[in-house]
């Protein structure tokens, strides 16, 4: 016994919008294949995917590290090192988190973090006057701004502190200090949930990291995320 089935398909890979409903037809390539994205690549294709920086390169290819609020002391999360959110009527979802963080010189039994977490209580406001500006970049060139809030290197302790609602990565580690031992140590996270919590507006996603060395921890990192509006995952 033999069945025929039909496949009806869309020739739409140059534009991939997010689509809802129940009948939704297989998107085809331009060269006629059947083309299923997951759930980055909708996000990025259809324009509603933001990266936002931390550290970077100068002029001449001189890397600029960021040092952790926390110089000297501990991870410091009124002082985070980035910020990003949206207000009410937006959706943020986490996809990618990239930190590399170094110290130098390092202390016997210092104790060394990168904290990753999302607050649900509230979005960010301007902090020009402890932290530095930032603009997302879309990851579809020519796509639209982000309709949130990001900044940078905060200097001091923000006006409203952030609260961890939810811990989304966490690393730590403990230096050895040896006679004739390695002169410095590093960090590093990369965070790449397959299924990320889905934050709902006013929220905000920080990241920080620290060290109790006197040296400090220099870093940098990348956060990038989704965002949508609220309607588009219901809530039940």
């Amino acid at each position: 016994m033999g069945f025929d089935v039909t496949l009806q398909a869309d020739e739409d890979q140059a534009s991939i919008s997010l689509k809802s409903g129940d009948d939704q037809k297989v998107a085809l390539s331009k060269l006629g294949e059947v083309f299923s994205a997951d759930w980055k690549q909708r996000l990025i294709r259809s324009g509603q995917a933001w990266a936002v920086h931390v550290g970077g390169i100068t002029t001449g290819a001189d890397i600029v590290g960021v040092v952790g609020g926390g110089n000297g002391t501990t991870i410091d999360t009124d002082q985070p090192e980035l910020v990003i959110g949206v207000p009410l009527g937006y959706d943020l979802i986490p996809m990618e988190t990239h930190v590399s963080a170094y110290f130098h010189p390092i202390t016997d039994k210092a104790i060394n973090n990168i904290l990753l977490f999302g607050d649900r209580t509230q979005s960010p406001v301007s902090q020009t006057a402890t932290g530095v500006a930032v603009t997302p970049v879309n990851l579809l060139d020519g796509a639209g701004a982000f309709p949130g809030t990001a900044w940078k290197q905060a200097t001091a302790d923000i006006t409203t502190d952030p609260v961890a609602s939810e811990i989304l990565d966490y690393v730590a580690t403990q230096t050895l200090a040896a006679t004739g031992g390695p002169g410095q140590g590093g960090l590093k996270m990369d965070y790449m949930p397959e299924a990320p919590t889905i934050f709902r507006g006013p929220c905000q996603v920080v990241l920080c990291w620290g060290t109790t060395q006197a040296s400090g921890a220099t870093g940098m990192g990348v956060i990038k995320v989704g965002c949508v509006p609220s309607g588009y995952f219901p809530v039940g």
